[in-house]
C-alpha cells in the first residue's frame, strides 16, 4: 500500500490505525514518518533504524525487529534503532498477550574499530521511554540499552524504562552492562 507516499503495509499512522511493518522496507521507512506504528511481522534489517527529530510510538505486537548488518555495513552508532536528535521521542511498547515483543541487537563485534552493538542506542537529546518488550545485546561485553551523548550537560539523554526485559549475552571485564549509561560521556543523562 502507498499510505500517501509513505510505503507501509497498512495504516494512516494514528493510535487507533497505525501504521503496519513487515518488511525491512517499512523499517527503513519510519526514519522519515513521525506516528504509531505496529509490526505485524519478524522483520530483520540490514543497517541501523535512526529516530531523529520526530515523535514514534512503536509497538512490537509480538513481533521482532532484529539487527544483522549487511555484508560491509559498518555499524554508525551500534543500536538496531538509535534515538537521537531535538524534538526526538520515541516510546516502544508490546501489546500482544504473550509479550513476545523484540528489539536485537547485532551479533557481530567491532572492537578494531571501537564500536559495540546494542539493542537500542541512545545519543545526544535523544527521549525514549519503555513500556514493554525483550531487549538483547548479542555481541561481546555489549548492552541492551546504551546511553552515549557529548560531554555537554545541553545534550543530555533520557530514558524511561517502565516494563520489559533486558539481557546481554556476555560481560565486560566480569560485569554485565544491561543498561548502560557510559559515565565518561554523558553528563545529565538519565536512566529511570
Amino acid at each position: 500500500l502507498d499510505n500517501g507516499g509513505k510505503n507501509f503495509a497498512g495504516g494512516i499512522g494514528t493510535e487507533s490505525n497505525p501504521y503496519l511493518l513487515s518488511t525491512k522496507e517499512h523499517m527503513v521507512n519510519i526514519e522519515k514518518t513521525a506516528g504509531y506504528f505496529k509490526l505485524i511481522k519478524n522483520i530483520t534489517i540490514e543497517d541501523e533504524v535512526s529516530l531523529r527529530g520526530k515523535i514514534w510510538i512503536l509497538d512490537l505486537n509480538g513481533y521482532s525487529i532484529t539487527l544483522e548488518y549487511a555484508e560491509g555495513v559498518v555499524p554508525k552508532n551500534g543500536g538496531a534503532l538509535y534515538v537521537a536528535g531535538s524534538g526526538v521521542n520515541v516510546t516502544i511498547n508490546d501489546s500482544s498477550e504473550a509479550k513476545t515483543g523484540s528489539v536485537i541487537g547485532s551479533d557481530k563485534n567491532y572492537k578494531d574499530l571501537d564500536k559495540v552493538t546494542c539493542a537500542v542506542r541512545v545519543g545526544n537529546l535523544g527521549k525514549l521511554t519503555i513500556n514493554g518488550g525483550n531487549f538483547y545485546g548479542k555481541s561481546d561485553e555489549t548492552s541492551c540499552i546504551f546511553v552515549m551523548t557529548s560531554t555537554a550537560t545541553s545534550t543530555k539523554a533520557t530514558v524511561v524504562i517502565n516494563g520489559g526485559y533486558f539481557e546481554t549475552a556476555t560481560p565486560s571485564n566480569g560485569k554485565y552492562f544491561v543498561l548502560n549509561h557510559q559515565d565518561s560521556a554523558t553528563a545529565g543523562c538519565t536512566i529511570t
